[in-house]
């Protein structure tokens, strides 16, 4: 539909309404409040004359105390105004965006709409977060103007972490309405939104509920016990961390077969909705009170062993828990060892005889051909129903791109020879000469049309290194690392390494690309397409030389990581770093030496190099007690002690932020650090920072002078790590570690406060860690480390 929306007034949303503040309701005004937007909340109205608004209030205070947390910081709760129904619906005269989240009955909410109408403005958009109900319907009585402005945005549960978010249009909403609100949800929510047609549970619940309704019968009908098929469907095969009981755990398996009861009746058409009336066990366990991690047991249950807390697994003939079993399939062994690639696995073992091929197979069969089947229904995009499942049930792959790892050609010769239908529209792909849904060039075959469309970028604007260098834009590169050229006169400098470690190569990498940036670039933004960072320094090369005795590359490791890091502020072009999820140790070290950095919201970053035996020497030690003190000429009269205990504790403690404002407060984030809502426009928004930077005629830092507080301020953290120790925060060695931090950051051998130059505390920060390298502690550390993946604790 298009017309004139009025929708001119209300190009920047600021003033949110939330309806409705139950579990959903708060944690998506949370969410609001996190991306920056005045929020107020409403609820229904108590029945306590002293308290009307006792309900939203409670509410909001719960927020402050949930895991994972819904606010980026507990005390934003403040943030949100509460109010009541009764007394404050008026409020949605004054703003830009109504969304609804209340109750799951058609009645109730159409009610709502109708008073809504009476208070809201014109051009006002209004949006209703039902996952069940036809969006249309809620509307239906409102006037054509409403209508126009009205749509679902189906968030998914928690809202701050879950990625996806389902717009979704009615054929009365206006088209421009239904764009706003997808760049809104992108830029500002940093959601990856999908556009879906109003049918029954739109696209990823209709695709993900199926897909675990069809692997019930499995475990029900006693093939396999739940942690074996959570093994073969996890990321063994591409599917989720959480896989398939442990993911309708997470999400209530009162909430499962709530949907799936829905389902039933709401698709007559569906060749597959029997696959919807759900195992009868499956019904008994709800019935029982199993409905998952809310009520501590599901398909798992969390119990108190010898060895601490272990999760026990449902029988499903007796539905008694007992302890879970080592899973082991002699082929999907085989396949974990050989196969990096998880659609490699899934391809080797949907073609393997033994019972779990057999199983693989039977299910993606279900699953693809259902996928298949719903184009045109509920979408007519293969990429948007991939997209669903990857990014609100966290697939790494999504139906179609599991299609493509078997192999359509002869997967479909095989379902044909079956006995199964396979629908015309993948066969028409086949004739056509395509042999897959996705091809190398960027392009996505369209079920509907029959043609290939281009692959559309996960945000508008997005900047992705995988389609630079699909793109040929790669300048430079090896295995460690690689140069690409973003356009505009930036390059972008990517991490190669296994979890982004930082290696004596990819450092070395970091001098290669600085020569090519300084004769052919402007400016360079250091980033990547994954999840994480830089999980730090690489343990292994560190272990590696230790172990042969080769102290001397220790050192000159040592020397070079330090002299690259601090090397980026100084380089005689602007660098910005664009950093994400889990940026650990020398991640950060690189972080805090850039000009600036971009970082996304969901940013968990820590120097946590006493861990493994070792202390900050990439400059992140002199970079904190830097910034500290910065702290102290910014605030009048300031006693400085503080702010060197604050620093001092961020290391000792290996304290980790928990949110991008959190890493601000701790200092490993700037004031004048951005902060971005959607990870998929990190680098664009790095690029155009970048950009700015080199138009404004940037000249890079001179060295700074520092003041350290000497004897005097060595003895307040002397008496700090004491205390840690006696309240068993700090382990005998950690005692050591902390203490070779307090002289770092209080300056060694001074007698006295003074300002010293940076030089001096790099120098001191070497000295510390090669003395760690040396000590047999820092060793074992290490070693436990590599082995475990946990710290020890010596």
């Amino acid at each position: 539909m298009t017309q004139d929306s009025g929708l001119k007034t209300h190009k920047n949303i600021q003033n949110v309404l939330i309806l409705g503040s139950g579990v959903m309701g708060s944690q998506i005004a949370a969410h609001c409040v996190n991306a920056g937007l005045k929020v107020k909340l409403l609820d229904l109205k108590s029945d306590d004359p002293e308290r009307p608004n006792k309900t939203t209030v409670e509410n909001i205070e719960k927020l402050k105390k949930m895991n994972p947390a819904p606010l980026a910081d507990p005390n934003w709760a403040e943030r949100i105004t509460p109010g009541n129904f009764e007394d404050h619906l008026q409020w949605a005269a004054d703003a830009d965006w109504i969304c609804e989240v209340i109750v799951e009955r058609m009645d109730i909410k159409k009610g709502l709409m109708a008073k809504l109408e009476k208070v809201r403005k014109a051009g006002t958009i209004v949006s209703s977060n039902t996952s069940g109900l036809p969006i249309s319907e809620i509307s239906e009585d409102v006037s054509d103007e409403f209508k126009a402005h009205f749509l679902g945005t189906h968030f998914f549960n928690p809202p701050r972490y879950m990625k996806l978010l389902e717009i979704v249009p009615t054929k009365s909403t206006d088209d421009a309405v239904t764009e706003y609100m997808t760049n809104f949800c992108e830029k500002i929510l940093g959601k990856g939104t999908v556009i879906c047609k109003d049918t029954p549970n739109f696209i990823a619940n209709r695709i993900g509920v199926f897909s675990m309704a069809s692997m019930m019968p499995w475990f029900f009908d006693g093939n396999f016990r739940a942690e074996e098929i959570d093994f073969l469907t996890g990321t063994l095969t591409g599917y989720s961390k959480a896989a398939t009981f442990r993911t309708a755990d997470m999400a209530g398996l009162d909430v499962l077969n709530h949907v799936a009861e829905n389902l039933y009746p709401a698709v007559p058409d569906d060749e597959r909705r029997d696959v919807f009336t759900l195992h009868r066990k499956f019904k008994m366990m709800v019935e029982n009170g199993a409905h998952g991690n809310k009520k501590g047991h599901g398909f798992y249950k969390k119990v108190k062993g010898e060895k601490g807390i272990e999760y026990h697994v449902v029988d499903p003939d007796t539905l008694v828990y007992e302890p879970q079993q080592d899973v082991s399939f002699e082929w999907a062994d085989k396949a974990k060892k050989e196969f990096k690639i998880s659609g490699e696995r899934l391809k080797f073992l949907v073609n393997q005889e033994d019972k779990a091929g057999k199983f693989l197979w039977e299910i993606h069969c279900d699953l693809l051909l259902y996928s298949a089947n719903r184009i045109p229904e509920i979408t007519d995009s293969v990429e948007a129903i991939d997209r669903a499942m990857q990014w609100g049930f966290n697939w790494e792959l999504g139906p179609f791109q599991r299609w493509d790892a078997i192999g359509v050609e002869e997967s479909v010769k095989r379902m044909e020879e079956e006995g199964r239908t396979v629908p015309d529209s993948v066969k028409k792909m086949l004739k056509s000469g395509r042999s897959s849904f996705y091809k190398d060039e960027g392009t996505v075959y369209n079920l509907v049309t029959g043609k290939s469309d281009e692959l559309t970028p996960p945000a508008k604007g997005a900047i992705t290194a995988s389609s630079l260098k699909r793109n040929s834009k790669e300048v430079w590169g090896n295995k460690n690392a690689g140069l690409y050229d973003m356009g505009d006169g930036i390059a972008l400098f990517e991490f190669r390494t296994k979890q982004q470690t930082l290696g004596f190569e990819l450092v070395k990498s970091v001098d290669a690309a600085a020569e090519i940036i300084k004769e052919q670039f402007d400016a360079m933004v250091i980033g990547h397409d994954h999840e994480n960072f830089s999980y730090g320094a690489n343990l292994g090369e560190a272990g590696h030389a230790l172990q042969s005795g080769d102290f001397g590359m220790i050192k000159k490791a040592v020397e070079n990581f330090q002299r690259v890091a601090v090397g980026l502020l100084y380089q005689p072009f602007p660098v910005i770093g664009a950093v994400s999820g889990r940026c650990f140790g020398g991640g950060v070290e690189f972080m805090m030496h850039c000009d600036k950095v971009v970082a996304h919201h969901e940013l968990y970053c820590g120097l946590v190099e006493l861990g493994v035996g070792l202390i900050p020497a990439g400059g992140g030690t002199k970079e904190l007690i830097l910034r500290a003190m910065k702290r102290v000429k910014e605030e009048e009269d300031a006693d400085p002690l503080p702010y060197l205990k604050d620093a001092f504790k961020t290391i000792g403690m290996a304290k980790v932020s928990d949110s991008a404002q959190k890493a601000k407060q701790l200092g490993y984030l700037r004031d004048t650090d951005m902060i971005v809502m959607h990870r998929d426009l990190l680098l664009a928004t790095a690029k155009q920072q970048a950009r700015a930077m080199a138009d404004a005629g940037y000249r890079p830092p001179t060295e700074p002078k520092i003041k350290l507080l000497g004897q005097t301020g060595k003895s307040v953290l002397d008496v700090t790590v004491y205390i840690m120790s006696e309240a068993k925060w700090a382990s005998p060695y950690d005692k050591v570690l902390a203490g070779k931090v307090a002289e770092i950051m209080t300056g060694g051998d001074l007698s006295e406060a003074q300002e010293v130059p940076e030089s001096y505390i790099l120098k001191l920060e070497r000295e510390a860690i090669l003395e760690c390298f040396k000590d047999e502690r820092t060793h074992k550390r290490m070693e436990h480390m590599l082995k475990t993946g946990k710290p020890l604790r010596n």
